[in-house]
């Protein structure tokens, strides 16, 4: 299985078209290129909160994706694919947090809205 960078993951679930920058701090060049990475200042202890959230959850998408794909058995693979969408949920919710997206705005990005 081929391992994925949390910023990869992070880029993905913002959708955009698969493409990430190389160096954190750049901003993306396609379409959105007025979408900048949020910085997190350690030193406020709701960002490292946040940091802090967002990689626990990146890596448990990690280990259940892993889990997911070596499982035979189907109400194994049923749990798992549960933990998935419920891990993958929570880093959007968490993302539209940092962003200050409105539930218009989020409906649009997941596809619901105009």
């Amino acid at each position: 299985m081929k391992k994925h960078s949390p910023l990869r993951i992070i880029a993905h679930k913002l959708r955009i078209n698969g493409r990430y920058p190389q160096d954190y701090r750049n901003r993306y060049t396609s379409r959105t290129s007025n979408v900048s990475l949020c910085r997190i200042n350690f030193a406020d202890p709701a960002d490292k909160a946040r940091h802090d959230r967002m990689v626990t959850l990146v890596s448990q998408m990690l280990n259940l994706n892993k889990k997911l794909q070596d499982a035979t058995l189907d109400h194994e693979k049923t749990l798992l694919t549960r933990q998935v969408e419920a891990a993958d949920g929570a880093i959007d919710a968490l993302v539209y947090e940092l962003y200050g997206l409105t539930a218009e705005e989020i409906a649009v990005v997941e596809g619901k809205g105009k």
